[in-house]
């Protein structure tokens, strides 16, 4: 018989909605036993459509039922409901970035040693099929001479049009006010709690290029070195980078939510070949990620575009978790990666920044 671990998930917004709780639901693998949010209307209208029964608005009920297993942490800030979690027992799925700031990403690997838990963070993209296949084709590469990162993302409305959310209109405005105040301020510690004119640029770099920054890592390591970078039109970035053996990688970010059209690539210019790995939008469930391969065959040049699968990189990492709680082994995507993933985009920030 399949052990199933049962889950309890804190914050039900857009990524819970779209993707967590359809692919747990499906799974003979997991249970959702309970939801929490801070919204009365969504945990009541999201129970009833998925006739969930334990239902919170307080986290610090949810991590103490000793029924649940697992807790997913999907809120606007993960350190207090993963760090509460964890210290009653319980392994963690937090979506990325990990934490928002350093101070509380050391506190959260910390906490998963020692309560003895796994404490996995949510980049998809590291378990989708097309990016396995690029791994693999990275080391194929006879010499590489540059790396281009190239994230301009694009428009979120698209999900209005295709997914029936329940949104949380009934949230007291002056305690939503406090929230987010919390959340600019833990995301400001890092670069200078007076910097408020770099708030959209960071949280573009932690929350939306910090998957390309894990991606990276899984496919060629983290530079060693910024040699230059320019932030400028509020969060976009612009940089040169040098790896330990001198290869060179562009880097360029920014959010043009003006724009239908999802604009996110990962490219290694090799002698041999080159390898182009092309994000779709992340929330439109089974859109391939595609593989373009630029490379000779006798005097011809080749063009060729691998899809590898249809597979869903959501429903994916949630397999490996699986296959980590059964074993004991640490997460792909682990605690001390994404605390490092984070450390690299402060730097990148910083740099961008001109801040000494």
């Amino acid at each position: 018989m399949t052990k199933k671990f049962k889950v309890g998930i804190v914050g039900c917004g857009e990524i819970a909605q779209i993707s967590h709780i359809p692919f747990l639901l499906e799974s003979p693998k997991f249970d959702i036993e309970s939801i929490c949010d801070l919204s009365p209307t969504v945990v009541d209208r999201l129970g009833e459509k998925y006739h969930i029964s334990k239902r919170f608005t307080d986290v610090g009920d949810l991590v103490k039922d000793d029924s649940i297993d697992i807790v997913l942490v999907t809120n606007k800030n993960h350190a207090a409901p993963a760090l509460a979690a964890m210290e009653n027992g319980k392994h963690v799925f937090v979506e990325k970035p990990i934490a928002l700031n350093l101070r509380q990403a050391d506190a959260m690997a910390h906490s998963a040693k020692v309560n003895n838990v796994k404490l996995m963070v949510g980049y998809m993209k590291r378990y989708d099929p097309a990016y396995e296949v690029m791994q693999q084709m990275v080391t194929e590469i006879e010499k590489v001479h540059m790396i281009r990162v190239h994230e301009f993302a694009g428009t979120y409305k698209i999900n209005r049009d295709i997914y029936d959310l329940v949104k949380a209109a009934d949230l007291d405005p002056e305690s939503l006010k406090d929230s987010i105040k919390e959340i600019q301020m833990d995301m400001l510690e890092d670069i200078g709690q007076d910097r408020m004119d770099l708030l959209d640029a960071h949280d573009i770099m932690i929350h939306l290029c910090i998957h390309d920054i894990n991606a990276l890592r899984g496919l060629y390591g983290l530079p060693e070195r910024i040699l230059t970078a320019d932030l400028f039109d509020s969060n976009f970035v612009t940089g040169l980078m040098q790896y330990r053996n001198g290869v060179h990688l562009v880097w360029e970010s920014g959010n043009l939510v003006t724009l239908n059209d999802w604009d996110e690539q990962i490219t290694f210019y090799g002698s041999n070949r080159s390898l182009e790995l092309s994000f779709p939008f992340p929330y439109l469930k089974n859109a391939a990620t595609t593989l373009n391969i630029r490379k000779n065959k006798g005097k011809a040049a080749v063009r060729k575009q691998v899809v590898s699968s249809y597979d869903e990189a959501f429903r994916r990492e949630w397999q490996h978790f699986y296959e980590c709680l059964l074993t004991g082994s640490e997460p792909r995507t682990s605690a001390q990666e994404a605390r490092d993933d984070l450390a690299f985009a402060v730097e990148l920030t910083k740099t961008a920044a001109h801040i000494a």
